[in-house]
């Protein structure tokens, strides 16, 4: 880890005055988990000859560690006291997963973030604190890159438009829609990628729907439109092969199809 700051559910390591460091120095090596580690199911055939695979699952999130300390630019006494202590405490060490990611101007790559958590340990010198180790605990063995949108405007249903998964895992995402429908009638979005029809009957021209591809909760902007009833519950959705990327979408009736998702990485803090 090269960057010096980190924001974390909103704030920065330096709205602190505090930096990255690494108070071991010994090595310029470093050794972290670096999530995404697959677990291979397998059973035995002819006389183990030969081992089929069953399945497969990740067992591991990203963890890894790191250490803090006052910015000498900023302080002059570099000790930190119990009431700064306490005050990074409070916004690091929380019962929950919350949105962490490296911030270095000088990187040429995306940085992606993580759901994050830490345990913290104090690093003395002649029994004095001068340093905090973070031990980061993650919820997923990835993380996610920025957040992926594309708006269209359909007024030829014979047209299709392309869209290109770019996240590292191979398989299928539930993206976030929003539609605003331009015709009266029922309305389909295909994905010739994956075979994926959504359907939602009864829309009204000028009516706004929203799909939500986390929760998969739908919802409409009008209160007289028994979406639930008139939704096939097939949950549109984008993927990728290890050789294919490309989604091609396309309507039923004339409207406006926004699509947002956040693709994911398999890269490290």
């Amino acid at each position: 880890m090269n960057a010096i700051d980190f924001e974390y559910d909103g704030q920065y390591l330096s709205d602190y005055g505090f930096i990255i460091c690494d108070f071991n120095g010994s090595s310029g090596a470093d050794s972290i988990s670096a999530g995404s580690v697959l677990t291979f199911n397998k059973v035995s055939r002819f006389g183990g000859k030969l081992h089929s695979l069953t399945s497969t699952q990740y067992d591991d999130c990203i963890t890894t560690t790191f250490d803090i300390c006052k910015d000498p630019d900023v302080y002059d006494d570099m000790e930190i006291t119990g009431d700064e202590f306490r005050d990074l405490m409070r916004w690091l060490n929380r019962r929950e997963f919350l949105k962490f990611q490296i911030h270095d101007s000088e990187l040429d790559y995306e940085t992606c973030y993580f759901e994050a958590s830490f345990n913290v340990e104090k690093i003395k010198i002649h029994e004095v604190t001068y340093g905090l180790r973070l031990n980061m605990e993650t919820n997923k063995p990835f993380g996610y890159g920025i957040e992926q949108r594309v708006k269209w405007t359909f007024h030829d249903v014979d047209a299709s438009r392309l869209l290109c998964d770019v996240s590292d895992e191979i398989g299928n995402i539930y993206p976030s829609l929003t539609i605003t429908c331009g015709a009266d009638g029922d309305l389909q979005i295909y994905n010739d990628f994956n075979g994926c029809t959504t359907e939602i009957k009864n829309c009204t021209n000028g009516e706004v729907i929203t799909i939500d591809g986390d929760t998969q909760i739908i919802s409409s902007s009008l209160s007289t439109h028994k979406i639930y009833e008139d939704f096939n519950y097939e949950f549109f959705k984008i993927g990728n092969t290890y050789n294919n990327r490309n989604n091609r979408i396309s309507v039923s009736k004339a409207c406006t199809l926004e699509i947002r998702y956040t693709p994911i990485i398999k890269d490290l803090p």
